[in-house]
Formats: structure tokens, sequence, C-alpha cells
């Protein structure tokens, strides 16, 4: 029994009180000689009897009473422990946690977590199921509750060391919905792991049936000498050159050990071969950057790796070899290629803040080209990431079926609504894409101009400003603008070409003017979008581009209209690769981008597993092996496509331990751990106050001290009365 109030039993200590005050006052037995008894005063026999004790029952069932009334206030309640798993007998229901962290592949520890696993899967009796659970960054049961001991061992032998971190909460939990799902008496848990700290955090919460064990299997106990060395990181410096561009690589290497690493060989490898060697020294648990001489590349994609060895055998011995390599990837110079169409009769400079501001761009870099409506031709649209439409409206016949393509393949339309442009420009085709019907010009040179008054920080375009001095909209002045028309239905309107079949329903509006009119709106058209900028894109219109937010808000736009994405030269193991997001991984080997809803796709692991997707815009890759993934279309010869690089996380090579019995000790009796590190674990299924509550011993303790009162005081009134 278990009290969730335990300091009311301090008042049991007054259940004492009457005895102390009878054996105060109890009749002292004094004798003293007189000669004769005549002179001394006799004593009513009944005054010395209020002295005595004479119903033991009655302080019985008072002290009784008493004592049951401050049991109540404790809030006594029992805890559910399964009596067979209390005396040890009963079938049991084990679930094995193996640990495939990459950190378990240091020096024999992967040999001898197998052992262990094999030794908890021989130890079963003829009535025990058994669970093998593999973990990592998340856990994968890769059986099914079995007693078949063969199936057991074969996927013991069958479980490689990965390439993520250790989390022990997503195992755990696991493990918990197999035991509490089972109707076995004793419930076991064989954690078989390093035992890394990192690997516990304070957010995990994981609740297990009652009468759960832990059992730990300590696996890196045995390992005394913790030296590693490790390739943590690869920067890349690229140049243009005349012909080639050429590129820098540096990296940095660690060394956990407490003895200096000296002879090490650091190779560069690109495109498959190797390229220079440098031989260092680095001290003991330090660091150091090895910076390689430049080198020309290819175009395209270039694949690096640096590796690290011995060149001398005094050199200590590296344990943890799966860090000694870095994967990484050089990508040709990303670049956003934008057309600009102005009208036949410009203004002055009509293009000039739109061309300068993108001109100057960098990471990404702006390809800008102007051109007059006119001497628009399909070929300018090959290469294309972003068309802007400076007042001017869309190409008729077949240029504008062909524009209409371009965005439902995943090109940016931005279209700038001006001065110049005619009221009756778009088409009963274009009227179906866009995000809505551009209106009457609004004047407001007499209140000397309207502002932006809302603006969605949370959308691409802006999310840049939300941070604080990081751009205000405020102090820009609006003179003119078109009031916009949002469209707010989902069905696309009659007569529209095949390419508008993807138009995405309602468009987004992104920024209003003080008077609520929209200045900015979107539409998913296809994989493409058209956004609609209600003023001029110069300063005719509106100061906005005399301002210092300008250049920022226009290359954000034009990324975004764009589809441009980072092109990072590195993921690491755990995460998951979203390819609409990334659409310039998602190239074939001639550079060109997957378009269309129907292009297939294959991502090959570097272990060789494939996987086909139907489409490039919808591909969600989870990355678990370290190495290179090749994605290519679907059809497409191997080693056609683009490479994608996976590292393992640095932070699993930190190897300091947490105390197998520490973690024991926070699972099974809900601590928190030195320090509150550890997260709560508790085995009995509810909490103090939750199996306190559901069981409400208290309210009958008080019932039963109730009815103890009541029996004393009938007895001690018909005791009470007076006798003949």
């Amino acid at each position: 029994m278990s009290f969730l109030a335990p300091l009311f039993l301090a008042g049991l200590a007054a259940l004492a009180i009457p005895v102390v005050i009878h054996l105060i006052n109890r009749e002292r037995r004094e004798v003293v000689e007189f000669p004769s008894l005549m002179f001394l005063q006799r004593i009513p026999y009944r005054s010395v009897r209020r002295q005595k004790l004479r119903h033991i029952l009655l302080l019985a069932l008072r002290c009784l009473a008493l004592a049951i009334v401050v049991a109540a206030f404790a809030r006594p309640f029992f805890r559910r422990t399964s009596i067979a798993n209390a005396a040890g007998v009963g079938a049991r229901e084990v679930v094995v946690l193996l640990d495939r962290s990459y950190s378990m592949g240091f020096a024999d520890r992967w040999l001898r977590a197998q052992d262990a696993a094999r030794r908890a899967v021989t130890g079963l009796g003829g009535t025990d199921r058994a669970t093998l659970i593999a973990f990592d960054n998340e856990a994968t049961a890769l059986t099914t509750p079995t007693r078949d001991r063969a199936t057991l061992e074969a996927a013991i032998g069958n479980v490689r060391v990965g390439s993520e971190g250790t989390r022990y909460g997503p195992a755990l939990k696991l493990a918990s919905q197999i035991l509490a799902g089972s109707n076995l008496p004793r419930k076991d848990v064989v954690l078989v792991t390093d035992f890394q700290r990192l690997g516990w955090s304070s957010r995990d919460e994981v609740v297990f049936p009652a009468g759960t064990t832990i059992i730990p299997v300590d696996i890196g106990a045995a390992d005394s000498i913790l030296a590693d060395i490790a390739v943590s990181d690869v920067t890349v410096q690229r140049s243009e050159g005349r012909e080639r561009d050429r590129a820098t690589v540096a990296a940095r290497v660690t060394s956990t050990g407490a003895a200096p690493m000296d002879n090490l060989d650091v190779t560069l490898q690109l495109n498959g071969r190797d390229a220079e060697t440098k031989r260092i020294s680095v001290a003991a648990r330090g660091a150091i950057q090895v910076r390689f001489a430049g080198l020309a590349i290819p175009n395209g994609t270039s694949t690096g790796v640096v590796r690290i060895g011995s060149g001398s055998a005094t050199v200590p011995a590296n344990r943890l070899l799966a860090d000694d390599r870095y994967y990484f990837t050089i990508s040709p110079d990303a670049s956003v290629s934008v057309l600009v169409l102005e009208p036949e009769r410009a203004r002055a400079n009509q293009s000039l803040y739109l061309d300068r501001a993108l001109s100057i761009g960098d990471r990404p870099s702006f390809r800008v080209d102007v051109k007059k409506a006119s001497a628009f031709v399909p070929a300018d649209l090959d290469g294309r990431s972003l068309v802007v439409l400076d007042e001017v409206a869309p190409p008729s016949a077949a240029l504008s079926s062909r524009l209409r393509d371009f965005v439902a393949g995943g090109g940016g339309l931005v279209i700038g609504a001006g001065d110049q442009l005619p009221a009756d420009a778009w088409s009963r085709e274009w009227a179906a894409v866009l995000p809505g019907v551009i209106g009457s010009v609004t004047d407001r040179a007499g209140e000397a101009g309207g502002t932006l008054a809302w603006i969605d920080y949370d959308h691409p375009v802006f999310d840049v400003f939300n941070a604080p001095r990081s751009g205000d909209f405020a102090t820009a002045r609006f003179l003119r603008y078109h009031r916009l028309l949002v469209r707010t239905d989902t069905t696309p309107r009659q007569g529209t070409s095949d390419s508008t079949s993807g138009v995405g329903g309602s468009a987004r509006v992104l920024a209003r003017f003080d008077d609520g009119n929209p200045a900015l709106v979107e539409r998913q058209v296809g994989r493409g979008k058209i956004l609609v900028w209600a003023t001029t894109l110069d300063s005719y219109w509106s100061d906005l581009a005399l301002q210092p937010v300008f250049l920022p808000f226009v290359h954000q736009l034009a990324k975004y209209a764009g589809r441009y994405s980072d092109a990072r030269a590195s993921f690491t193991a755990g995460d998951v690769l979203d390819l609409s997001r990334h659409v310039e991984i998602a190239r074939g080997g001639s550079g060109e981008p997957v378009r269309g809803q129907a292009a297939g796709v294959v991502v090959e692991s570097p272990s060789g597993v494939r996987t086909r997707l139907a489409s490039a815009a919808e591909g969600l890759i989870p990355l678990h092996e370290q190495g290179f993934y090749e994605i290519r279309p679907d059809g497409a010869a191997k080693g056609s496509g683009r490479r994608v690089a996976v590292n393992l996380d640095p932070a699993e090579a930190n190897l300091a331990r947490i105390d197998p019995q520490e973690l024991k000790t926070a699972a099974l009796a809900g601590g928190a751990g030195q320090g509150g590190q550890l997260g709560t674990v508790r085995a009995d299924g509810l909490s103090k106050e939750d199996e306190e509550r559901r069981q409400t011993i208290w309210w009958y303790l008080l019932v039963a001290a109730g009815l103890l009162l009541a029996t004393e005081t009938i007895i001690s009134n018909r005791l009470s009365k007076p006798t003949a």
C-alpha cells in the first residue's frame, strides 16, 4: 500500500494521548503505617474508579476510529502489481530492443550486441513470446510477437548497423504498446545498447503497463579506450573560371582520443578519383581544418568524398570507422532565369528597377533578359524559371498556350498591373487561371497615397521580413493601384485548355492595402504559380522601388515564383527529402527539369534499393543510408541522374554514456534522473494521483470511521446508564 499524503500519518501520535493521561494519573499505591485509622477520611470508591481503565473496548474503538480518519487523510492506494509477476511465475512477454545506431559500429560492439540479443531469445521458455525491435532515430518492429526462436534469431542476424543516431523514446514507446496489448502475466524489456546519454531527451515520456521489468544490457561498458577521429564537416567555395569553374574544398577533422593523432592521411576524392592527399596531425581531443588546392570541376553536378586513413602504424587505433568519410556534391551554379516582357511603348527605364534589383542578386544569381512583348517567341521559354509581364497583356494564339503550358509545367508567372495594362487584356482561357479579375484603377494621390496594412509574414515571399529590424513596408506610399477581385471558386471555367486542368482552386491573398484591397495575390496552376501585383514595379505609381525593402522583396518574389531552393551540398541521415521543394535535384543527366505530373522518378539508395515514385512533385524520400542517393527519371540509365549526398549525424560520435541503472531507475520509478535531464517513464501505467483517484479508498475509510464512532456511542450510552 502507498499513500498520496503520507505526512498525515503523523496524526497517529494523537492515539497515545489517552494512554499517556492514564499513565500519568493512575493510582499510586504507597503503604503508610498508622497506629489507627480512626483519624483518616474514607474516600468513596467511585472517585478511585475514575482513575482506572474500566472499558478497554471503548478505548480501542475510539483509537481505531481516529486511526482510520488519519489514514483517510493520508489518501492510501494500492499499486496494481501482478501477483504472478511478483511471484516470478507465468509466461513472459519479452520485447528485445536492439540499438542499431552507427555508434554501435564502434570496435566490436555490434557483434556483442547481436550475441546479447541471441542470448535473450535463447532464454525464452516454452510459453514465452518475444518481439524484436531495432531502433536508431526511429523504431521498427522486425517481427511480430512469436514463440519461434528460429524466426527471432534470423531477424537478429539480418539486422545491420545503420547510419542514424540514437533515440530511446520511440523504441520504449513501441515496446510499451506491444506490452500493453499482451495478456501474458509477466512483461520484460531487454534493452541492448551502448547507453549513449544523448539518446535520452527530457521531452520523452513513456508509460509502461503494470509490472514491467527493464533488463539493461550494456554493450559499451567493455570499451575502455574511446578514441575516434572523424571528418565532421566539409565546405566548398566555388569560383568562376575562363573555361571551367574551380572549387576549393576544406574539411574539418576532429579527434576524441586522449593521445594526439600523427601521420594522418586525409584524401579528397572527386567524381570517383583521388584528387589530393594531405598528411596532418591532430591534437588530443582537438580539431584541425584541412584545405585542399583549388580544382577545376566539370559542368553539371560533381560528387566528392573526403576520407581519412593512417599513414603510419604508430597512429592510435580509430575504432569508429563510419564517420571517417564525408560525402558531398558540388552542384552547378544554380541561378534563376527571368524573362521580363515590357510594353511596346514602355516608359523610360520602366523595367530598370526590376532589372537592376535582380541582376545584383547572389545565392542565387538571377539571369535577367528584358524584351518587348512583340519580340517574344516560344524559344524564349527554354530554360526559364520565371516570366514577368510588366504591364503587358499575354501573347495571343499559340504563344499564349505555350506560356500556360510553361506555368503548368512548373514555371512562374508574375503580372505587374500598371498604367499600360489594357482593361480587356485577358482572354477567357487566361481568366480561368488568374488569381482574380484585374479591375479598375483606384487613385489615392489626393490622400498622399495608401499603405500596405496587412502582410502574410508566414508566406515564403515575406517570411524574411518577420524578424525584428528586417524591413518595414509601412513607409512605402502607393498612389494608384488596380482593384483585384480575388477568385474564391474551385471549379475551372469552361473553355479552358488542357494545360489548366491542374488549377489549384481559390487564390491566396498575400498582402492588402489599408483600404482592404488586395495588393499581391497568387494561385497554383499545375506545378507552377501565377502572382499578380496590383501596382507598377517601378516608381511610377508608388515609391516602393525606392525603399530598402524593395531589393529583398523582389528577390524573394522571384525565388518563390521561380521555384528555386538552395542546392544543399549534403543531407543528414534521418532527413526527409521533399523533391517538390528541391526542383534542382529532380533533373535528369541533361540538366532539364522533370516536368509533368506523370513523370516517374526512380530513387536508388547507396545499398542499391530502388524506389519508384509516380511524380517528382509529390516525392518524399526518407534518407536512411550514408552515401550517395541517385535520383533519375524512370527508364533512364543508372548513373545518368542527380546525386544526393547523405552523411552521419556528427552528434552521434559523442560517446558520453548514461549509467544503465540510472536509466532503468528513471524508467521504473518515474524519476527525472540527474539534473532533470531524463524524461519521465512510469511502469505503473498511471500516476499516483490518478491511481488514488480511481480507487478512492479514503471515502470507504471515512465511512468505516463513522460506523465505529456510532457503535462506540451506543455502547458507551448503555454502559453509562445508572445501575441499581
